[in-house]
Formats: structure tokens, C-alpha cells, sequence
């Protein structure tokens, strides 16, 4: 409610002031810029006048561009061999589009050979059996031990460099 009185005053203002409101107050900014600048060239002595006359005219022009940069636009730094896509993108279905981050390891069995298979969720709700080699979405389960599940995750930096982190998680304590 409040917010709607703040936007009813704010247009009103807007359109009552109109374009010639704009306009005077644009006039009475560049007017009192010029007395300034009249008054700090009566106050520095005349050696000085020149030397600040000619500094200032080098800050009133434009860069190389022809016009100045937008203060508040993010600087763009361009490199050739920069990585585009930070995040990876997992467009595949159950666990091979899971992120490592996201796996939650409730628990770990023994299948009838004797190799460890840990049973994971991931936020879907949904269970899953990983073994050791199989995909995840930005990495694979290097191994299934009896009291633990352990990952290797591939980060892409900031560089471009696509670095290996190991990721191990426990059987959670009942």
C-alpha cells in the first residue's frame, strides 16, 4: 500500500514538472559549473592559471572512444582463452545430470560379488546405486568403500583451467 502512494507522488511529480523542468534544472547545473570554474580562476594567482585552464580542458575531453564510459556497467575483460561457461550445464536425467554437490549418501551395501555399492539421494528425493566409474554430471566416482563414498569433482576456474577436486563423503552416523 505504502509503496503505491511513494510511485503516486513520484509520477505526479514527473508529469507536473514535465520536459521543461528537466530542462531548467539541466540550464541552472551547467550555469553553476561555469561560475565555479569563473571563481577558481580568480582565486589561483596568474602563474597558475594557465597550467589549471589547460589541466582541465585535458579532463573534459572524452576518452579515445568519443564517449565516456558508463560508471555503473560492469568492466568487460576480454581474454582469448578465458572459459565461457563457469557452470556446467547437466541436461542428461537421474544421476548422470546430478552434481557432485548435490549427491547426499544415505547409505552403503554389498551386492552378491562382494563389491561395495553406495546408495545415494539427490535433491529430486529420489534413490540411486553408484558403483565405482559412474558418471555424474561435473564428475565420477573414483570408489565405494564400506563406510564411505569418494568423488572426483572437475571445477573450471575463473582462468579457464579445468582443475580435479576429490570429494569424500561418510555413512552417516544412526
Amino acid at each position: 500500500m505504502k509503496a503505491w502512494i511513494v510511485w503516486g507522488i513520484l509520477v505526479t511529480a514527473i508529469l507536473l514538472a514535465g520536459p521543461r523542468g528537466a530542462l531548467a534544472q539541466a540550464q541552472a547545473g551547467a550555469q553553476a559549473a561555469g561560475q565555479a570554474r569563473a571563481a577558481r580562476q580568480q582565486t589561483s594567482p596568474q602563474g597558475q592559471s594557465q597550467p589549471a585552464a589547460q589541466s582541465e580542458q585535458a579532463r573534459a575531453t572524452p576518452p579515445a572512444g568519443g564517449q565516456q564510459r558508463d560508471p555503473f556497467r560492469p568492466i568487460e575483460i576480454k581474454r582469448e582463452n578465458q572459459a565461457v561457461d563457469l557452470v556446467p550445464n547437466c541436461t542428461q536425467s537421474g544421476m548422470a545430470g546430478t552434481l557432485v554437490s548435490q549427491v547426499q549418501l544415505q547409505g552403503i551395501a554389498s551386492d552378491v560379488e562382494g563389491r561395495w555399492i553406495a546408495v545415494v539421494g539427490n535433491n529430486t528425493g529420489r534413490a540411486y546405486f553408484l558403483r565405482a566409474n559412474d558418471p555424474l554430471c561435473n564428475g565420477v566416482v573414483t570408489r565405494v568403500e564400506q563406510g564411505s563414498l569418494v568423488m572426483e569433482r572437475r571445477i573450471n576456474d575463473s582462468f579457464g583451467r579445468t582443475r580435479a577436486e576429490e570429494v569424500v563423503l561418510m555413512v552417516p552416523e544412526d
